[in-house]
């Protein structure tokens, strides 16, 4: 039953990994406490991860996926597993969190710039940005974009709590300066910037061309791993792989014998 899932997982077209899905939840409905269980649900994490599209598109995806690697953090121990579904979940996270920030700055500029209205949806889609993506590799936008808000409204207690944490939390943010600017104005605090918080740099620009790339084929670049549970990508007849271990075991595999 593994073995099926995997075909589906190397194959790798959408209907493919729809389908090795479907195989790996059945096999975990019959092993779930298998010593390859956690190996498996991080598989079913990245067979939703290799259909998520660009921010732009449908968020579906990326949910199932959040949701698939969330799992492995109630459901496995394994230090090796989880330190793989921390960086697959933050990425996924990232994606989600930038779906946010274009639907939120859709209604910032609406109602800032434009004076159209719209303040309360931007001001929704930070705030949720900040409640369940805290690692998100934007947060000084959200951050400075919401405290605007707050202005715009006058409620400038609200705005120079975000400020605040532009300054202190993002210290190498290219919002500090104007954040720091408005602090002043309303009176508020100046804090310093926290020790640990100063090696923390914004995120790289993505090259024309990589963007271009991303663009044209709707890839949201991440990294996932695209062997199988048992087999690899590149299978080779002569290299040993977990589903030979199988076989010669006659269907099972012992704890002692899977790779660390």
């Amino acid at each position: 039953k593994l073995a099926v899932g995997d075909s589906f997982y190397l194959e790798g077209s959408t209907s493919a990994l729809i389908q090795a899905i479907g195989a790996y939840q059945e096999w975990l409905t019959f092993f779930p406490t298998h010593p390859l269980s956690c190996r498996v649900i991080l598989k079913i994490g990245e067979a939703e991860m290799r259909q998520i599209g660009l921010p732009d598109r449908d968020a579906t995806r990326a949910k199932r996926a959040e949701t698939r690697l969330k799992a492995i953090f109630q459901q496995c121990s394994d230090p090796a597993i989880l330190t793989e579904a921390r960086t697959r979940l933050r990425q996924v996270q990232d994606n989600l969190g930038l779906h946010n920030l274009l639907i939120a700055n859709y209604y910032y500029t609406l109602s800032v710039d434009q004076k159209k209205g719209g303040l309360k949806g931007s001001q929704s889609r930070f705030r949720e940005i900040i409640d369940k993506y805290p690692d998100f590799d934007f947060m000084d936008e959200v951050l400075y974009k919401l405290a605007v808000t707050y202005l715009v409204e006058e409620e400038t207690d609200q705005a120079a709590r975000y400020f605040q944490r532009i300054v202190s939390d993002y210290p190498n943010s290219e919002y500090v300066k104007k954040a720091t600017e408005q602090l002043e104005l309303i009176g508020a605090t100046v804090p310093a910037a926290h020790p640990e918080r100063t090696k923390v740099m914004p995120p790289e620009d993505v090259s024309f061309f990589q963007n271009f790339k991303n663009q044209l084929f709707g890839v949201y670049p991440m990294t996932i791993d695209k062997d199988g549970v048992l087999m690899t990508k590149n299978f080779e007849k002569e290299k040993f792989e977990m589903i030979d271990q199988i076989i010669e075991n006659q269907g099972d595999i012992l704890v002692n014998q899977i790779p660390k």
